[in-house]
């Protein structure tokens, strides 16, 4: 893209939308999102699932002049949205853990040189000295904040590195957009606490989807709720009301649910964490093509997988927060059709949401005390930790994940793809270098106690609103911050008048 396309000025967003968007509105919010940061000013944009946050940023780096940094918490999430700014003309790279040496310093090179309209990077790459120094050299137009809610101890993916996302603020020419799709009023206002915006706007809309059904059915686990799932199926295709998509807590009940269905004659894909990003990526192609329309998947399917047509969301267990739930759930009818969510609750279903809480939230004791092994390693051995003494603290990788977090381990790109396993095996060079440095601080575990005993109170929220004899639309709504004028909704289970019995 030429210089002369990059300075259009501010009055010519609408033209830039049609012309290289081919949109002929902007959807609620867009507009005074981009032009807010167009001319200069910090915005925070609360766009629901579906709301269009991706052109928020996408908008402003064909009309500024530098390079938009899009700070994001995803490597998939990350290729996605390299993929559809390349649709539109714009020169945009992305750095992740996952990119050889060859590929990162092409990525840089092109960075200083001013080649870039978009660069996507991850909180931990952002924190690192050596790209704030390749920061300082450039023009930095827009810092825009992706998923900002994990930079809130309150929110349901919190990210500590996205709590150090300010340090680089006076790298930044230009202003800082943050957009989710999901924030509580006590998460807005600590967005903008911590990335310290400056009289931002902000942009709230609506969380309502009128055209999406809610229903929640209390079924347990085993034959009946599989026949459930068959039904809604079923159903759903006898409407000819588009693709589906059933998601599953875990890998195992992912692989059995679609073998299940296939022996019914419902074909369908899986997707989850544990299959090759090749075979990720195929499934995604397939699904975003039309090839397949109902994929089994956990909560790994669906960031930057934008399919209007999606008329059923089927959850086989109840996610563990409602924010989860409603970013999953709101993938269904963008299209602004009708839609239905359902959800399959029981009373045993709460283990599986319990036990992601306390691989991500280790209690601080546990932290506690693979700091201690670390820091006797330490005091015996030195600061540097190698690749083959890793193996050791295999079990122990939620602490380690909490103790880098928190500064008590500083390690690199090896470490970070073992800690999150995304590169379970080490080249010879990996296992015999060192891979992370023991920095002898003492962790402040405060922020893993106030984080962990927030995601049991959002599991909480999640058993009400699946118990709630009330209106549930109202009930999601009144969580995340939006008081309906009315008492019943007419679009939900319990206000159509099913007469379902409330899940426990």
């Amino acid at each position: 893209m030429g210089e002369s396309d990059q300075k259009t000025g501010h009055g010519d967003v609408r033209r830039i939308l049609q012309t290289r968007f081919g949109f002929s509105a902007f959807r609620p919010g867009q507009e005074r999102l981009i032009r807010g940061v167009i001319q200069g000013g910090d915005a925070l944009g609360v766009l629901p699932t579906g709301g269009g946050k991706t052109l928020c940023f996408q908008l402003p780096a064909m009309t500024l002049a530098g390079t938009v940094v899009v700070v994001s918490p995803l490597i998939s999430l990350m290729k996605d949205q390299v993929g559809r700014a390349l649709a539109v003309g714009l020169r945009a790279r992305c750095m992740t853990a996952m990119d050889g040496q060859g590929e990162q310093a092409s990525v840089l090179a092109a960075f200083e040189a001013g080649d870039l309209d978009m660069l996507f990077v991850s909180p931990e790459r952002l924190a690192t000295e050596g790209f704030r120094r390749r920061m300082a050299g450039v023009k930095i137009s827009l810092l825009a904040v992706d998923e900002a809610h994990c930079i809130s101890e309150w929110g349901h993916d919190f990210r500590p590195p996205f709590r150090e996302i300010a340090k680089v603020r006076p790298l930044v020419a230009g202003p800082v957009l943050a957009v989710t799709a999901t924030a509580t009023p006590a998460v807005r206002d600590d967005i903008v606490k911590v990335l310290a915006l400056r009289d931002p706007i902000r942009v709230v809309t609506s969380f309502d989807r009128p055209n999406i059904h809610w229903a929640v059915d209390a079924t347990p686990h085993g034959p009946q709720r599989v026949r459930s799932v068959v039904r809604a199926l079923r159903g759903h295709q006898r409407r000819g009301a588009g693709a589906a998509i059933v998601y599953a807590p875990t890998r195992s009940q992912v692989v059995s649910l679609r073998r299940v269905l296939a022996s019914v004659g419902l074909g369908a894909e899986a997707y989850h964490a544990g299959m090759t990003p090749e075979e990720r990526k195929s499934v995604q192609e397939r699904f975003l093509s039309r090839t397949a329309n109902v994929v089994v998947a956990t909560n790994a399917f669906g960031m930057g997988i934008d399919r209007g047509d999606v008329g059923l969301v089927v959850h086989y267990g109840f996610p563990g927060s409602l924010e989860s739930y409603y970013q999953e759930a709101g993938r269904a009818g963008r299209d602004g059709q009708p839609s239905r969510a359902i959800s399959l609750v029981g009373r045993r279903d709460w283990a599986v949401p319990r036990g992601f809480i306390d691989r991500s939230f280790p209690s601080p004791r546990t932290v506690l005390r693979v700091w201690r092994r670390l820091e006797t390693v330490r005091r015996a051995q030195g600061p540097r930790l190698r690749g083959r003494f890793v193996g050791r603290f295999e079990a122990d990788a939620p602490s380690l994940r909490w103790l880098s977090r928190l500064g008590a381990v500083r390690g690199n790109d090896a470490w970070t793809r073992r800690l999150e396993g995304e590169g379970a095996h080490l080249d010879g060079e990996e296992e015999e270098g060192a891979l992370a440095i023991l920095t002898g601080r003492e962790p402040d575990l405060s922020i893993l106690r106030a984080a962990r005993t927030d995601a049991h109170r959002r599991l909480q929220a999640a058993r009400r609103y699946t118990s709630t004899r009330g209106c549930r639309r109202k009930a999601l709504l009144g969580y995340l911050g939006e008081v309906p004028q009315w008492s019943r909704c007419g679009g939900c289970d319990r206000c159509a008048g099913s007469g379902a019995a409330p899940a426990q």
